[in-house]
């Protein structure tokens, strides 16, 4: 019998297997038998866990009273049995081997050509016992049919020590560094020898959170908060996103609460995604406010609705009439332009829209610039008295939007006329 020790079969990373041991020889006839050295063996794998070798073996036995001296050379072949089990907790490693070569009995020197050399087949089975990386206990038998004179046969036992050696696995996790992609590092074989420092089942090598167990999907990380987007680069790991966003809007303003200065308060971008300043609290910040300092509507701009003063006068002078091919104001007309122009200038932010009409009796080109110079006449004179010119807005409309009827004509002068209203564009 013999022991062997090595952690790992040969293979192609690690072909070559030395043994050295003692032997015990029994033969037919044979009266006694003892262990002795050596036994040698030297082996290569070549594939599929079969390898071939050569074993040499040497001892004294007594046959029929006669004492002789015996050696054997045999070439072999070798088949290691791929599945591994425990024996007391160690690694075993069974296998089988067939070979064919030379014994002699009586001679102490070597030849090939002695009459007390015989040739003949030899089979064989053992178990290593692995103890270490590439050394084993080893225990085997093997039997030798001998038919010749002279030739005894026999069996053997052998007991040694087997030495696994190659190009090595420097990193000894059992993955041969030509397969190894990390071969530094001890890993793990179903990734090709590259760890798993988080467990997750993916390599080191290609995780990106080497040390978070995450998912394939995300290249190893994490997804903490669930929301599609990794750890990794995730601003707001611990809080999900929606509708692809990594982060939360807590106030629905559109901003980001990795970005809101305010988070639980709804407020422009601009601002920080605060909300700007109300100093009288009429729901139009400051920045938009035209009357910052007294409460209105954001219909006019957070100004007060119109003032009594002025839609008092709009009710009783929106319109001006001309004469028929005029565009020239009367003293009374000039008197109430003077009296709007004291009220246009109490509320500054108001705007005044000043429509030109003209009735039907000239060409459409014409009545168009007739009433657009009727716009002009009451837009200069409220200029003259001190409104600013981007206050008022002139439209010309010719003979196209008549208010009143064409016939009879004391209705047709009517359209001859300027309407005033306030520009609600505030």
């Amino acid at each position: 019998m013999f022991f062997r020790l090595s952690l790992h079969s040969q293979n192609e990373e690690n072909p070559w297997l030395f043994e050295f041991g003692i032997n015990s020889v029994n033969a037919e006839d044979s009266d006694k038998t003892s262990y002795r050295l050596p036994t040698l063996s030297l082996s290569r794998y070549i594939f599929k866990n079969f390898s071939v070798g050569i074993n040499y073996s040497e001892n004294d036995i007594n046959v029929s009273n006669e004492d002789l001296y015996y050696y054997s050379l045999d070439g072999i072949v070798k088949y290691n049995f791929p599945s591994e089990s425990k024996f007391l907790g160690v690694d075993t490693n069974p296998y089988l081997y067939a070979g064919y070569g030379l014994s002699n009995f009586g001679e102490s020197d070597i030849s090939l050509a002695s009459k007390n050399t015989s040739y003949g087949p030899s089979f064989g089975a053992g178990i290593d016992f692995q103890i270490s990386k590439n050394i084993a206990l080893n225990t085997g038998i093997s039997y030798k049919s001998l038919n010749e004179k002279n030739a005894y046969s026999n069996l053997q036992h052998v007991v040694g020590i087997k030495f696994n050696f190659g190009k090595g696995d420097s990193d000894g996790d059992g993955v041969p560094d030509k397969k190894d992609q990390c071969p530094d590092l001890p890993g793990l074989s179903e990734l090709n020898g590259c760890p798993d420092s988080d467990g997750d089942g993916i390599s080191d090598l290609t995780d990106q959170c080497p040390n978070s167990p995450g998912l394939n999907s995300m290249g190893g990380c994490p997804d903490s908060d669930g929301d599609g987007i990794s750890d990794l680069t995730d601003p707001c790991p611990n809080s999900a996103g929606i509708n692809g966003e990594p982060c939360p809007d807590s106030d629905g303003d559109g901003l980001n609460d990795n970005l809101d200065n305010c988070p639980n308060e709804a407020g422009p971008k601009s601002n920080g995604g605060c909300k700007l300043d109300d100093i009288d609290n009429d729901g139009v910040p400051n920045i938009n406010d035209n009357c910052p300092n007294e409460a209105g509507d954001k219909e006019f701009g957070g100004c007060p609705k119109l003032p009594t003063s002025l839609s008092n006068f709009l009710n009783n002078y929106s319109e001006f009439f001309f004469d028929f091919d005029s565009y020239e104001l009367n003293q009374n007309q000039i008197s109430n332009i003077y009296d709007l122009s004291k009220i246009l200038d109490q509320y500054d932010y108001i705007k005044v829209n000043i429509d030109g009409h003209a009735s039907s009796e000239e060409k459409p080109d014409y009545n168009l610039q007739l009433s657009q110079n009727r716009s002009n006449t009451i837009k200069n004179t409220l200029i003259e008295n001190g409104i600013q010119d981007s206050r008022l807005n002139t439209r010309a409309f010719g003979e196209h939007n008549p208010g009143y009827p064409e016939i009879p004509l004391s209705e047709r002068k009517k359209n001859r006329r300027v309407i005033l209203s306030i520009n609600m564009d505030l």
